[in-house]
């Protein structure tokens, strides 16, 4: 009776905090593939259906590699290991991994993005020395 409706309280609650931490994080990868778009908004036209989900890709790794860090922060890189009963010692952490791949993974997506990128920025003002137009028409492949 009375232990088994507590234990299903439980259980709605903490899938209700699980859903909750799912939304949250939900919202926080839109917003940030809304601020990758503001960033990228110049790339060309006939690029962008191509590029689109690769924004969607880096905002889940940015948001995903938020949360590694912290977990990183608060337990470290490293953890303790056991094979056997002599077998011992410390070997990087799986959220360590992860974030060190999703960090490579990031980098590379991010330079597909800034390659689409036009090469030469939109006008804004006046080019008073030429420093501008020669860095932004370098072609640094």
């Amino acid at each position: 009776g009375v232990v088994m409706a507590d234990r299903k309280r439980i259980k709605e609650v903490e899938e209700a905090a699980e859903n909750a931490d799912y939304l949250k994080k939900q919202k926080r990868i839109k917003s940030e593939i809304t601020r990758l778009k503001k960033i990228f908004k110049d790339i060309d036209p006939n690029k962008k259906n191509l590029v689109i989900s690769t924004i969607h890709d880096i905002a889940f790794m940015n948001i995903t590699m938020e949360d590694l860090r912290e977990s990183i922060i608060e337990n470290g890189t490293t953890i303790e290991y056991q094979n056997g009963k002599d077998q011992w010692g410390e070997k990087q952490s799986p959220d360590a991994q992860t974030y060190l791949q999703l960090s490579q993974k990031s980098t590379q997506a991010m330079k597909i993005l800034l390659d689409c990128l036009p090469k030469t920025p939109p006008k804004t003002g006046a080019d008073e020395d030429g420093f501008e137009g020669f860095v932004w028409g370098r072609d640094d492949e």
